[in-house]
């Protein structure tokens, strides 16, 4: 079934902000991700939350799109990283209650990460700047929303191929060295 993203969640942007000394909440920023949508980076709070700014504070299993640049991709925010904010280059997409047992975040963010129509739209685009998803544009995409069961396997294969990715590069590493060493004690042993 495809569906309107708009029709499902509710989008808003990320903040901008500046670093402040009396900070009690993370800022979360794109290179805060690995390709895997987990947290690659030791945070800590750069940001304080006043009434103002309040209304930007995340909600568990929140999905953040990178919206700026030509890597576009979703991540799943979790609470246990710490209360947080979403910097500017994400658009924060809050699944509709009325949605939640019919979409996975971890699915909308595959989704999100894997579609071809934001590579298309970028070619689309002329000019120097750089591109950027507008939150009207990400409203109209259509997302296909199979089975709760089906989002589950897809998501599940996406994190087993992930894993499989980084064992992989550890086991290329672990032969290099191998033979590296290998060379070193032949050429050792004139």
């Amino acid at each position: 079934m495809l569906i309107k993203l708009q029709n499902i969640a509710k989008l808003q942007s990320g903040l901008y902000s500046k670093p402040d000394i009396a900070a009690d909440t993370l800022y979360l920023q794109a290179n805060h991700f690995n390709n895997s949508g987990q947290v690659d980076a030791l945070l800590k709070p750069q940001i304080k939350i006043t009434g103002k700014n309040e209304k930007h504070l995340l909600q568990d299993e929140d999905v953040l799109f990178v919206a700026k640049g030509t890597k576009n991709y979703g991540v799943v925010y979790k609470k246990d990283i710490g209360r947080s904010v979403a910097s500017s280059s994400f658009i924060v997409i809050r699944i509709q209650e009325t949605y939640k047992n019919q979409v996975l975040p971890e699915y909308l963010a595959w989704y999100l990460t894997n579609t071809p129509y934001f590579r298309e739209y970028h070619q689309r685009q002329l000019g120097t700047t750089i591109p950027s998803i507008s939150i009207k544009k990400l409203n109209e995409l259509e997302i296909d929303l199979p089975t709760m069961d089906k989002q589950k396997r897809i998501v599940e294969i996406s994190k087993l191929r992930e894993r499989e990715k980084v064992l992989v590069h550890k086991m290329d590493d672990l032969r290099d060295r191998e033979i590296k060493q290998l060379l070193l004690k032949t050429l050792n042993n004139k």
